[in-house]
């Protein structure tokens, strides 16, 4: 039976993609499942989230030191273009996110922006969403797959503060360098490309870990066979936006909702 809901009072959700556009969809897509499988059987298109999908290429990576290190006119340059869609977006959404993981090095950039321009649109970091979930969930121990700067958890992550609260397991310098060749090669051959899908495998079977966080959101595209327990952080920030959107402040539904397959 559907929910009861009040399609008046819900919020508006704006996704940042770009960094890669694929990512940016399957965000959206996850949005939409989400909230079907949230409100139940019944629901139609006038129960859909309001969304809108903001693709900035200026923004897109791969990203690096190159560029996320302070001082350079590439630093710069991609400041410039996410406080740009930062403020366009904010005019079509209460809540809005970033589609990349390695782009939340901007995060306090991203939330000094808000603070000095006034603008009450809030950010979802996936970085806080991935937190909030391992602490609810007793996550204990994850490897952090990803890219370079990404799987650096030991210093430049956007997900080394995790370390207060959860043991990062580091990965071998080889490893983490095949996994940014992967995310290179899904970004350029696509997610469904047999040659990305086989190098994205065998970069799954040599982590050691138990449990593995998709620290790149191109990453969940890919479908690896596997036994590990792999976190998708992009089905996390979708349940979460979907959440706020029916006006759950605390960003979680009042009874246990699974996230579709």
């Amino acid at each position: 039976m559907l929910k009861a809901v009040c399609r008046k009072s819900r919020k508006r959700i704006g996704i940042i993609g770009g960094s890669g556009p694929d990512a940016g969809v399957d965000l959206m897509q996850k949005v939409f499942k989400t909230n079907r499988a949230f409100l139940g059987p019944g629901v139609g298109d006038k129960d859909a989230p309001i969304v809108t999908l903001m693709n900035v290429p200026s923004a897109g990576g791969p990203h690096g030191s190159w560029d996320l290190n302070k001082g350079g006119l590439e630093y710069d340059e991609l400041i410039d273009s996410l406080t740009t869609a930062t403020k366009q977006i904010s005019h079509v959404a209460d809540y809005f996110c970033i589609a990349c993981n390695t782009l939340h090095k901007t995060q306090p950039n991203i939330e000094e922006f808000l603070i000095e321009h006034k603008i009450h649109s809030k950010f979802i970091s996936i970085v806080d969403t991935v937190k909030d979930y391992c602490i609810k969930n007793n996550v204990k121990s994850l490897a952090v797959m990803g890219s370079l700067m990404t799987t650096d958890v030991k210093d430049t992550s956007p997900y080394a503060p995790l370390s207060k609260n959860i043991t990062l397991q580091s990965l071998p310098e080889k490893l983490r360098d095949k996994q940014q060749t992967a995310l290179e090669m899904i970004k350029v051959k696509g997610p469904k490309d047999p040659e990305a899908q086989e190098f994205f495998q065998g970069v799954i079977d040599a982590v050691e870990a138990d449990t593995v966080l998709l620290g790149c959101t191109e990453f969940p595209l890919m479908k690896p066979k596997t036994s590990k327990t792999l976190i998708d952080p992009t089905q996390l920030l979708a349940d979460r936006l979907v959440a706020l959107s029916w006006g759950y402040t605390d960003g979680t539904f009042p009874e246990k909702t699974a996230s579709p397959s």
